[in-house]
């Protein structure tokens, strides 16, 4: 019996030998690991901490470890400062990711994105290019009140023989987003071969795009039927914008085409 607590006593005093040499080697990694280096101490996470997090409570899931002064970025904090505590995590934070002072803020983070336009709670906001003259030549901001008008049909039909007809598709509508899109320019087929060039006469090469010229789109508020309309005349009619005035009146009728302008 006298043997066997010997034993266990033996046993018990390895595993508190080994556990300490544990804690030492644990310790002095990170000494090591900047061996012949200057070392600084700096906080990282201990876990993943999301952001909006409030100060106060990213501090109780740091922890610091040391590492070479040179790999370390400005602003990282080597200590926790507690005017950080009032302060939230613009950006979640990975694990063992450093904590940067510029991670934190006055204000949590909104949970949904900024957006570039107020959209009224009963319209819907709708989106169609034009070239710059039947946008006013550039002269409407948001916040315009505009008439849109629409040229249809653009192509000829082979089964209509009516020339196209322009009217009010919109008496009055408000501008949301006002836009400079790109568009290329077609490039120009290169001109026939003439019968009498030379043989040795090499081809001249087709037309490449020498720039581009400018398209709008605006973003109208517009209600559900008047939003079908739109989104359908902007794929089969030429749209123009029209700024009204504080006083004008615009009545949708029947419009005009090339037989009625004289």
């Amino acid at each position: 019996m006298r043997r066997r607590v010997l034993i266990l006593l033996g046993a018990l005093l390895l595993a508190i030998v080994s556990g300490a040499a544990i804690i030492s080697y644990v310790r002095g990694a990170d000494k090591r690991a900047v061996e012949g280096k200057q070392g600084v101490w700096v906080l990282i996470a201990r876990e993943r901490i999301p952001a909006a997090t409030k100060g106060s409570d990213v501090k109780s899931l740091t922890e610091r470890i040391l590492v070479p002064s040179e790999t370390v970025p400005e602003g990282t904090l080597t200590a926790w400062d507690s005017a950080i505590d009032e302060l939230f995590l613009v950006a979640p934070l990975e694990k063992t990711q450093l904590l940067l002072r510029s991670l934190f803020q006055t204000t949590a983070p909104s949970t949904t994105p900024s957006r570039r336009m107020t959209v009224p709670s009963d319209m819907l906001a709708v989106t169609v290019a034009l070239s710059v003259a039947p946008q006013v030549a550039g002269d409407v901001a948001a916040g315009d009140q505009v008439t849109v008008y629409g040229t249809c049909p653009l192509q000829a039909d082979s089964t209509n023989t009516d020339p196209p007809r322009t009217a009010a598709l919109l008496p009055r509508a408000q501008v949301l987003v006002i836009g400079e899109a790109p568009e290329p320019v077609p490039a120009t087929a290169a001109p026939a071969a003439s019968s009498s060039a030379s043989p040795e006469a090499k081809e001249s090469p087709a037309s490449q795009p020498t720039g581009k010229y400018d398209r709008y789109t605006v973003t109208l508020a517009v209600d559900p039927g008047d939003a079908q309309r739109l989104i359908q005349a902007s794929k089969y009619c030429g749209l123009y914008l029209a700024l009204l005035g504080a006083t004008v009146k615009v009545t949708p009728g029947g419009g005009v085409d090339t037989k009625g302008l004289f």
